[in-house]
């Protein structure tokens, strides 16, 4: 074997060694807009500490806080590579990829709790529907990894029933519950989770629809003391990733991030209901006005709502109506 022989072999061993090097330094930047220690932002954290125990060539790091990405920005961040992973509430999505609604149908029944969902959202034909819909806008959709528990009614004023938002300024949840708001008379403003104390302080607007843990975390019991315990919607959270950045992956990482999905949902799962009631308490300890809603209520306002449900099914098709059918099996409405 000649020098320049040895020299090019060398040379090719170094090669792969760097490359397998820069593999190696590979790092994901995972974004969110959750407080670090709210359960969404704990969720998020605990899939990022999945990945990096799983394997040594891959590392997640986490950006909360909206300090890397807004979350209504995050499809479009994401589709752009400006975040590699973002975890983004379904609703905030709905005006891009109009399938994802069958997550914000309005005023669901009772038995669309979070077992329901979940069963929706991780079975494998919404799964192959939404990885479909998603690859065209250049993103992974990883599935889910938790659930915003009910979104609810928090208001600056008092009131009495569901029917006392007519003619209010309220922040909406996203998607069909949106409409669903218009329909029983309110204006709804679009704002970050973030952004509610402040609207909510300078009657930007005059309540607002989210979660017991947003409620809970921000401290919006301040500004909005009456408590509307009707729920506009239950969501999941996603977990989005650029396709480019994980179509380059190796099949290890791919399978390391598939476990970590996997097992961060069942890590949410079992704590999750011990979070809400914990939310709960505090959300009716901390609410000067708390208003529950009949049955009867809540009946009337699902029957308001079929043709919302019906307009989706007509708005998205063929997929529409599968996912539509599949809704109805979890909720046992069929």
């Amino acid at each position: 074997m000649n020098r320049k022989t040895t020299l090019c072999m060398a040379l090719g061993v170094a090669a792969t060694v760097f490359a397998g090097t820069a593999w190696a330094q590979q790092t994901l930047r995972l974004g969110h807009y959750f407080a670090t220690e709210d359960f969404r932002g704990k969720t998020a954290q605990h899939f990022a500490d999945q990945v990096n125990e799983q394997t040594d060539d891959l590392q997640v790091d986490v950006y909360p806080n909206e300090s890397l990405v807004k979350g209504r920005e995050a499809l479009q961040a994401t589709s752009q590579g400006v975040v590699d992973i973002y975890s983004v509430y379904a609703g905030y999505l709905s005006g891009q990829v109009p399938l994802i609604n069958i997550f914000s149908l309005p005023f669901p029944p009772p038995s669309y709790d979070d077992k329901a969902m979940y069963e929706l959202a991780l079975d494998p034909d919404t799964v192959a529907l939404m990885d479909k819909t998603f690859a065209k806008f250049g993103v992974k959709y990883l599935g889910v990894i938790n659930s915003s528990g009910p979104a609810q009614l928090f208001l600056r004023n008092p009131a009495k029933s569901v029917s006392d938002i007519r003619g209010r300024k309220l922040r909406g949840a996203g998607g069909l519950s949106d409409v669903a708001l218009r329909k029983l008379g309110a204006s709804v403003v679009l704002l970050s989770a973030a952004e509610q104390f402040l609207a909510l302080q300078t009657g930007t607007v005059d309540g607002i629809s989210t979660t017991w843990s947003s409620y809970v975390n921000y401290g919006l019991a301040d500004v909005a003391p009456t408590y509307l315990a009707a729920t506009v919607v239950r969501a999941p959270y996603l977990l989005l990733m650029n396709k480019a950045k994980y179509d380059a992956l190796s099949d290890a990482q791919r399978d390391a991030i598939t476990n970590a999905v996997n097992n961060t949902v069942e890590w949410s799962r079992e704590n999750f209901a011990a979070e809400q009631k914990m939310l709960h308490d505090k959300v009716v300890e901390q609410a000067k006005n708390v208003v529950e809603v009949s049955d009867a209520d809540k009946a009337a306002l699902r029957e308001q709502m079929q043709p919302i449900y019906d307009s989706y099914v007509e708005d998205n098709g063929e997929a529409g109506r599968q996912l539509m059918d599949n809704w109805k099996k979890v909720t046992g409405t069929e």
